[in-house]
């Protein structure tokens, strides 16, 4: 089945293993699970294949009974969505024992051809049942649409489509599945073990063990995977923590933070805050992009994760550089919320540096060196300490004359949005409003979100939601938001973006045992959410993990609309909602200037990375550069024409 984004023939794999290998061990505890009842109830301990049946025919019918009176509904408990998936699996179970009972064969020596010939049946009728050939992803567009990518003539809302390849997918599927199998075998072994072990210290029998040896098996599974977790996050700090070839030199300029003006070590900045303070515009781009003249030079100021062993110093290293770069009496302040990388978004900064001429002020404060996938357990950190600068920012506001006070911007995007809009829990817009926000901007908000859900509401994710509570806004896709009237979209002020097929928003725990909202009824399912895939468990969950692990590969310099990728509609988005007026030819500018600026660092770092390697090296790396940029490009390019990009692009001054 199709989830929100197309999928590789190794994704198809991964789903295909893991969810058969799943079955096959639920299916073979439920039948196991009957043969005991049907043990106790016959007094024998190999029950009659009659017995069997008639215990797997009334578990059936009673927990059908069950699931249909536990029928799904929108804004359903939890107790509920567990008891229909108990009463589904139940069902599941039995009809599956029957069938293997009613297979050819003496019990526990069925006919192979039989058992094959079931098997096939069963998977064929259980493939079928899903109609595969109805369904679509969601990230399929129409003739309308303004971005994304085109396949064979067709478009969809993601940056690069994937086709699953039959024969290599079901090659790649039964690897998994023979490892999923073999591991859960080597499980089931070692708590054998652990239960003969415990038998021969503790006395009577390995039965009475087996749930001590379960649990010291699955301590020893957990012991192991929490160990690959940590080497992995250890590897990846390393390459977040340093910095790019490219970027070894602090910046010059004294409203950056890392200039000597700062007196900050520079080698404490991490990859992600070496880039965003080295890419300050220039007022000279500023100028030659805006049409206009006497353009300032942009603040930017950012607190690295390493730059303070604490949470409260981070801080307070950021509220030191807000004072000495003198932040608050530019026009407009924004607080960045980065990803869990420490990110913070290029398009939005530019176009927010553009569009105030410069006079303008943009701060951020790392929590993570990870990918968000892996900072998860760093949100509380981030919020802390995000919630701590707010305050010094309101305490400082409050000190000046309310005349001089700048605008007061926030934007969050992915783990950021979370961080940042995790400050307001339980208080609605009022600890918004309250912190002073004068506009907000999300985009891709993480569906762990407890704030968006609280001002979200009971509200039916079947309908295109109204303006509120107050000046928020909360679209399910960028199509809600873009249909608005043109009267309802001013008065937004706090925009919670998403695109209909980003799985940022969609993913979490719950999706593998409940059913989500956005795969209600067929016809009513908004706009990105995958048409005729139904919804099953763990099934579901693995294709939307892997949409999640590929809902961002973006070509620089190409901006594109769907998946996790908002930089084609945030020029707009900012510039709307955090009152920002420009002409039309003036944003034409800056969306090209985004765009050759976006290119040319890119490949600025690529290059200095090349010249970094051993000289027997560079010639090779720096092809592979050039290889790059013809296919960023879409254009033959050679070397000379690297460095044309590279210079012309970086501060870009179009005539």
């Amino acid at each position: 089945q199709p989830n929100l984004l197309t999928r590789g023939s190794t994704d198809q794999a991964v789903i295909t293993g893991t969810t058969a290998a799943m079955a096959y061990g639920v299916i073979s505890a439920g039948s196991a699970t009957i043969s005991a009842i049907a043990s106790r109830f016959s007094k024998s301990e190999s029950p009659s294949t009659t017995s069997r049946l008639l215990v797997a025919g009334t578990v059936s019918v009673v927990a059908a009974g069950a699931a249909a009176a536990l029928a799904w509904r929108e804004h359903e408990s939890a107790q509920r969505a567990v008891g229909r998936l108990l009463a589904q699996t139940a069902v599941t179970t039995a009809v599956a024992s029957a069938a293997s009972d009613l297979t050819p064969g003496a019990y526990g020596n069925r006919d192979r051809g039989a058992s094959v010939a079931a098997a096939a049946l069963v998977g064929l009728g259980s493939w079928a049942s899903t109609q595969p050939w109805k369904s679509e992803p969601g990230s399929l567009s129409d003739d309308a649409f303004d971005g994304g990518a085109a396949h064979r003539g067709i478009k969809f809302w993601e940056d690069d489509v994937r086709e699953v390849s039959p024969p290599k997918a079901i090659a790649i599927g039964a690897a998994v599945g023979l490892l999923t199998y073999g591991l859960a075998k080597t499980e089931s072994a070692l708590t054998s073990a652990t239960s003969r072990a415990a038998t021969y210290l503790l006395g009577g029998e390995a039965h009475d063990h087996r749930m001590l040896g379960r649990m010291t098996s699955a301590g020893i599974t957990l012991g192991v995977g929490w160990f690959a977790v940590a080497k992995a996050s250890t590897m990846l700090s390393k390459g977040g923590g340093s910095l790019d070839a490219a970027l070894t030199t602090p910046p010059s300029t004294p409203e950056v933070t890392g200039s000597p003006a700062s007196g900050l070590d520079w080698t404490k900045q991490t990859r992600e805050g070496a880039r965003w303070l080295s890419m300050a515009l220039s007022p000279d781009s500023i100028d030659a992009v805006m049409g206009v003249t006497g353009a300032k030079q942009p603040i930017r100021v950012y607190a690295s994760l390493d730059i303070a062993q604490s949470d409260q110093e981070r801080a307070n290293v950021l509220l030191a550089e807000i004072d000495r770069t003198k932040a608050l009496e530019r026009k407009t302040f924004a607080l960045f919320s980065p990803t869990g990388s420490g990110y913070v978004n290029y398009v939005a900064t530019e176009t927010f540096e553009f569009l105030t001429h410069g006079d303008c002020a943009s701060a951020a404060i790392q929590y993570s060196v990870l990918p968000s996938a892996l900072s998860l357990t760093r949100v509380p950190t981030g919020s802390a300490q995000t919630s701590m600068v707010i305050a010094g920012i309101v305490q400082r506001l409050l000190a000046m004359p309310k005349a001089k006070r700048p605008k007061f911007f926030l934007f969050g995007e992915s783990l950021g949005s979370q961080v940042s809009e995790e400050i307001f829990r339980g208080t609605g817009l009022f600890g918004l409003e309250g912190s002073g926000f004068d506009a907000a901007l999300w985009i891709g908000t993480p569906a762990a979100t407890i704030w968006r859900r609280q001002i979200w509401g009971d509200r039916t994710i079947t309908e295109a939601p109204t303006v509120g509570p107050g000046a928020a806004y909360l679209p399910r896709s960028l199509t809600d938001w873009k249909a608005l009237p043109k009267k309802e979209r001013t008065k937004v002020r706090y925009l919670l973006l998403q695109n209909g097929d980003d799985p940022i928003p969609k993913f979490g725990s719950q999706v593998a045992w409940r059913k989500p909202d956005w795969l209600g009824p067929n016809a009513t399912r908004p706009i990105g959410a995958p048409k005729g895939t139904a919804w099953m468990p763990v099934t579901t969950f693995m294709m939307t993990f892997l949409d999640m692990l590929n809902a961002l590969t973006p070509t620089p310099g190409v901006f594109a609309e769907g998946g996790h990728d908002y930089r084609l509609v945030l020029p707009e988005a900012i510039s709307e909602t955090w009152q920002l007026p420009a002409t039309a030819a003036q944003m034409d500018r800056v969306n090209l200037a985004l765009r050759q600026r976006e290119l040319a660092w890119e490949l600025y770092r690529q290059w200095a990375e090349a010249e970094a390697k051993p000289a027997d090296k560079q010639a090779e790396e720096k092809a592979k550069v050039i290889a790059n940029a013809a296919k960023y490009t879409g254009t033959s390019v050679d070397a000379a024409g690297v460095q044309r990009l590279i210079s012309e692009g970086m501060q870009p001054t179009p005539a």
